[in-house]
């Protein structure tokens, strides 16, 4: 059934309460890859809060599909996939401490065959000031409809000649079952990334990286490689998902030095160097 696009336009996500430890944060850092240079919390942090998808927050989940049930917004979790990602750091994340997560629908985009929920989402600290904002596409396969018209959003190219600087992480096989302890309310079963039946069973050949692993990896290795590991002069970071990644893949991150911003591609080497992660990365 395609998204009632009037009534999902506009729609306020409940609001979530996020409470972290030290131990968190640790938590995080390990999944993550975080190397001992970089002091502080990445701003990527901020993926692990209750209700950073928006209407696709786990946090929101029925237990049987259609999972997703807001007005005007009813889907099922096997039809959707993170395509794009944005973070602006307006404040430093701290090692400890609670904020507030809200999101709002800002539009929906009919593909034709899919459609793609636009969200804002932002985390408040306590005494209100805004500490990192973001903007998601989540891919929902099917609900689009025959008159879909929706122009694709511009992604930043990356230049055409060879890159600045090149560097390789390496996951390992244990990697998404880390990330995926980094959420409150995540669960090790019926989901791709940590239940082999359950990756089997949606056509994939075991489980895969959660989109948002990636995204956290590569942005701590361009914080080592191009920032010289001062988290504090990330501005901002977008990602838009390519591929999939399999835990114990390796990453190739290749980046373009540009006016205070790096472009980068990120490919699997070991898989014909297949395209799964690309973006910028903003510094002050």
């Amino acid at each position: 059934m395609p998204i009632d696009v009037p009534v999902a336009t506009g729609l306020t996500v409940p609001e979530q309460e996020f409470h972290w430890t030290e131990a968190d944060a640790r938590r995080y850092r390990h999944a993550v890859g975080q190397s001992t240079r970089q002091h502080g919390l990445l701003p990527t942090f901020a993926m692990t809060a209750p209700g950073a998808f928006g209407v696709a927050s786990p946090d929101f989940y029925h237990s049987r599909p259609p999972e997703i049930r807001f007005p005007g917004i009813t889907l099922s979790l096997a039809t959707l996939l993170q395509q794009e990602q944005e973070l602006r750091v307006h404040t430093a994340l701290p090692e400890s401490g609670s904020a507030r997560c809200r999101s709002r629908v800002l539009g929906i985009e009919d593909r034709g065959t899919a459609a793609v929920l636009v969200q804002r989402t932002e985390l408040l600290g306590a005494d209100g000031t805004l500490l990192v904002s973001g903007i998601s596409r989540i891919h929902a396969r099917g609900e689009g409809t025959a008159a879909g018209s929706a122009a694709r959003p511009v992604t930043a190219a990356t230049p055409a000649r060879p890159p600045d600087a090149e560097v390789v992480v390496r996951t390992d096989r244990e990697q998404a079952v880390r990330y995926q302890r980094c959420g409150k309310n995540n669960s090790l079963h019926d989901n791709v990334h940590t239940d082999p039946a359950f990756a089997r069973a949606a056509g994939l050949d075991g489980p895969i990286m959660q989109g948002v692993c990636t995204y956290g990896m590569v942005c701590a290795a361009l914080v080592d490689t191009v920032l010289d590991a001062d988290i504090a002069r990330l501005r901002g970071f977008t990602g838009r998902f390519t591929g999939i990644v399999f835990p114990g893949d390796s990453l190739r991150i290749r980046i373009w030095t540009g006016d205070g911003e790096y472009h980068y591609r990120t490919t699997v080497p070991g898989r014909e160097d297949r395209s799964v992660l690309s973006g910028v990365l903003q510094a002050r």
